[in-house]
C-alpha cells in the first residue's frame, strides 16, 4: 500500500531548500518501523519506509522484498518528473507477512534511492508464541530408510506451534548417538518426514530397544522435545512400499505413454504405463518389494519429445530416493536401486558413505513456498507439480532462491538440484 502526503508548498519551499547537489536521488529514506512493533510468529508483518520525495513530480514505481535467509531485502525504484524541488515526505508500506522466530535485518537498495535511516531501525527480532508444546506432536515411526543404508526416517505428525529449524536426534540407552538430522526445515509442518544420518560406523542395536528420542530448535541451538522410546528398527516385513516416478522438469511439455518395469535378478517384479499429458506432468505408481537389488526401466511408446523427463523411485514419505536423467532419443540405462534389509548385518548390509548435506531447504506460507540454495550458488531449473502431477510452476532460477506462489494449501512435490522434495503448504 503506498501512502503520500502532499503538504502546502509554500511552508515547505520556505523550510526546505531547493535540491539540486543529487539530482538523481529521488527518495531520501529516513525512518524505517516495523508493525507491530514486537511481532510473534503469529502476527502479518508490515514494514513502513518513510522519507522524503525530492520533488513534486517524484513517486515510487517499484517496491519489492524477498527473504534471503536472515535478511528481508526490499527493493525500491523512484522515478521522478516535472514538478518543483521541494521535499515531499512519504510513507511505503511493505507487507511481509508471517515469518519464523528469530532475528532478523532490514537491506534497502534499489533504483535513485538514499537510505539514511538509523542503523538500529534496520533490524527486528520475531518471537514465539509460547514455546514449543510438544503435546501437539506425535512420533508415528521410526524405521530404517528403505533405499539407504545410512539414514533412519522419522516420521511425525504436528498439531501445534511450528518448531523453527527443528533436528531430531536418536540416543540409546547409554546416551550415545545412533542418528543425527542434518536441519533441513524452517518448522515442522502439520505431517513431515525427517531424515537422521547415521554416523560411519556406528553399531545399531538388535532387535528391540529401549532408547531417546530428542528434539532440538533453533539448529541443535535448543532443546524443545525428549520422548523415551522402545523402537525395533527391524520389523519382520515381508516388503516395502517405494514410488516409482517419471517427471518432465522443463524445457518443454512431455506428453504420451511410458511404459515402466521394475525386475531383479529372477525377471520382472512390477509393471505399468506412465502417461503424460498437458495438465499431468509427473507420473507414478506404488510397488512392494522385498530386500533386494533392482533395475528400473522406461520405454517411450512414441517418437521422441521435448522436456527434462527425469525417472526415480521414492520411499519413506520420498525422504530417501534414488533418480537420474531419462534423455530421449538416446539408449537409456535402467535405473538401479537398493531396497535395504534393515538392521540384516551389523552395522549394516552395504558398506556405508559419507552422507552429502542437503542443499536445498524449503519455507512455506499458506500461499506460497521459499527455495534456498544452502552454498549460495544458482538454484538453475525448478518444477512444481501436485500430487496428481499437474505443473505449478516452472522456471530457471539464476539467484539462490526464489519464492514461487501455489494456488492452495496442500502436498506438492518439488524438483530442484536433481533431488525431488515433498512440500506440505499448510493452512493459516
Amino acid at each position: 500500500m503506498r501512502r503520500t502526503l502532499l503538504f502546502p508548498l509554500l511552508p515547505l519551499i520556505l523550510a526546505q531548500p531547493s535540491i539540486t547537489a543529487s539530482a538523481q536521488t529521488y527518495f531520501y529514506l529516513s525512518t524505517i518501523s516495523v508493525d507491530p512493533g514486537a511481532p510473534t510468529t503469529t502476527d502479518a508483518i508490515t514494514i513502513s519506509l518513510s522519507g522524503d520525495l525530492s520533488s513534486t513530480g517524484s513517486e515510487i514505481t517499484g517496491a519489492s522484498w524477498m527473504l534471503m535467509g536472515s535478511t528481508v531485502h526490499i527493493t525500491l525504484t523512484a522515478a521522478s518528473g516535472p514538478g518543483l524541488d521541494v521535499l515531499v515526505p512519504h510513507t511505503e508500506d511493505i507487507d511481509i507477512g508471517i515469518l519464523p522466530a528469530g532475528p532478523y535485518s532490514i537491506l534497502v537498495d534499489g533504483a535513485f534511492i538514499d537510505d539514511s535511516a538509523p542503523e538500529f531501525q534496520h533490524s527486528f527480532n520475531v518471537v514465539g508464541t509460547g514455546g514449543p508444546d510438544c503435546e501437539g506432536l506425535t512420533i508415528a515411526s521410526v524405521q530404517w530408510s528403505t533405499l539407504s543404508d545410512t539414514t533412519l526416517s522419522v516420521h511425525v505428525f504436528n498439531s501445534g506451534i511450528g518448531f523453527d529449524y527443528p533436528g531430531f536426534i536418536l540416543l540409546d540407552a547409554d546416551g550415545d548417538t545412533l542418528a543425527q538430522e542434518v536441519v533441513d526445515f524452517f518448522a515442522i509442518g502439520e505431517e513431515s518426514w525427517h531424515t537422521l544420518q547415521i554416523p560411519s560406523g556406528t553399531v545399531m542395536p538388535d532387535g528391540t530397544f529401549t532408547g531417546t528420542l530428542q528434539l532440538w530448535t533453533g539448529f541443535f541451538s535448543e532443546l524443545a522435545c525428549s520422548w523415551v522410546v522402545t523402537l525395533d528398527l527391524c520389523p519382520a516385513t515381508e516388503c516395502s512400499s517405494i514410488t516409482p516416478y517419471l517427471g518432465n522438469f522443463g524445457g518443454a511439455l512431455a506428453i504420451g505413454n511410458f511404459s515402466w518395469s521394475i525386475a531383479d535378478d529372477g525377471g520382472e517384479v512390477a509393471s505399468g504405463v506412465f502417461t503424460l499429458t498437458n495438465e499431468l506432468q509427473m507420473a507414478t505408481a506404488e510397488a512392494c518389494l522385498p530386500p533386494g537389488s533392482y533395475t528400473y526401466t522406461l520405454t517411450p511408446l512414441q517418437e521422441p519429445m521435448g522436456g527434462q523427463l527425469v525417472i526415480g523411485v521414492n520411499a519413506d514419505g520420498w525422504t530417501s530416493s534414488v533418480q537420474q536423467p531419462f534423455p530421449q532419443g538416446f539408449p537409456a540405462d535402467p535405473l538401479a536401486f537398493d531396497v535395504v534389509p534393515a538392521c540384516s548385518d551389523a552395522p549394516n548390509a552395504i558398506e556405508p558413505e559419507q552422507p552429502a548435506l542437503q542443499q536445498v531447504v524449503v519455507a512455506t506460507r499458506p500461499s506460497s513456498m521459499e527455495l534456498r540454495a544452502t552454498d549460495g550458488k544458482r538454484l538453475g531449473p525448478v518444477s512444481v507439480h501436485d500430487l496428481v502431477g499437474r505443473t505449478v510452476h516452472q522456471e530457471l532460477v539464476l539467484m539462490d532462491r526464489v519464492q514461487i506462489p501455489v494456488p492452495t494449501t496442500g502436498v506438492y512435490l518439488v524438483s530442484a538440484r536433481d533431488r525431488v522434495m515433498k512440500v506440505t503448504v499448510a493452512a493459516p
